[in-house]
C-alpha cells in the first residue's frame, strides 16, 4: 500500500517478507500527482509529470518512461499509462493481449489482472486482453471513469450510477443502485462513494475488506 501526502511526498507500507522482496515498500523521493500499486510494481506520476515506477521489473522489458504522463494504473502482472496526449501505453505480461490497447486516445486507463480498461473522450469504454468472464467486454453507455478487478470491471457512468461486468462468483459485480462520485475495484470486491460521502461495498468480504467503517 502506497498513500499520498498533502505535501505530495509518498509513503509506503505493507508486508516486509514480500513487499520488500522487490522493493516495493520503498517509496522514491520527490512530490508525486498520483499513485498506482499493482502485485509486483508500483508506480507514480510526479509533479513535472515524469513517471518513475519501483518494485520487480524484468530487465528484458523495459518500461518506457520517457515522455510526460496524466495517469499510470498498475495491475497484476501489466502495468499501463496514460501520456498526457492521450495515448496508452502498457508494458509487462501480454500472454492475453492485455498490453496491445486499440488505436485512439483514451482519458483514463485501468489495469487489472490479464486485462485492460479505458475511457475514451467520447464516454465509450474499450477493454482488451483476457475475456474468460466477459471482463473485456463492457457495457455500452457513457462514462466517467473505470476500473478494474482481478476477473471483473465497475465503471461510473456519467449520470452517477455504477455498472460492473466479469466474474461474478463473489458478487463483485453486483453493482447497488443509487448515485455515487468515485468507484475502486479490489481483487474480487469494489467500493464506492455515495453522493452523500457515504462508502458502500460490494463482493468478496473475506477479510472484512466489504465492511467499510
Amino acid at each position: 500500500m502506497c498513500g499520498l501526502r498533502t505535501d505530495g511526498t509518498m509513503v509506503c507500507w505493507g508486508d516486509p517478507l514480500f513487499d520488500d522482496q522487490y522493493g516495493l515498500t520503498l517509496a522514491p523521493a520527490g512530490t508525486y500527482l498520483s499513485i498506482s500499486t499493482g502485485y509486483f510494481e508500483a508506480c507514480g506520476v510526479a509533479t513535472d509529470l515524469s513517471l518513475t515506477c519501483w518494485g520487480y521489473n524484468d530487465p528484458g522489458d523495459p518500461p518506457p518512461w520517457s515522455g510526460t504522463f496524466a495517469s499510470v494504473s498498475a495491475g497484476g502482472l501489466h502495468t499501463c499509462e496514460l501520456r498526457t496526449g492521450g495515448t496508452v501505453v502498457c508494458w509487462g505480461d501480454d500472454i492475453y493481449g492485455q498490453c496491445n490497447p486499440p488505436p485512439g486516445t483514451f482519458t483514463s486507463v485501468a489495469a487489472g489482472h490479464f486485462f485492460t480498461c479505458g475511457v475514451r473522450p467520447t464516454s465509450d469504454v474499450a477493454c482488451w486482453g483476457l475475456d474468460n468472464y466477459h471482463q473485456s467486454t463492457p457495457p455500452k453507455g457513457k462514462f466517467a471513469s473505470v476500473t478494474a478487478g482481478d476477473f471483473h470491471a465497475c465503471g461510473l457512468r456519467t449520470d452517477g450510477s455504477v455498472a460492473c461486468w466479469g466474474d461474478n462468483a463473489d458478487g463483485e459485480s453486483a453493482a447497488p443502485a443509487g448515485t455515487f462520485t468515485a468507484i475502486s475495484a479490489g481483487g474480487t470486491h469494489t467500493c464506492a462513494v455515495r453522493t452523500d460521502g457515504t462508502v458502500v461495498c460490494w463482493g468478496s468480504n473475506l477479510w472484512g475488506e466489504s465492511t467499510p467503517p
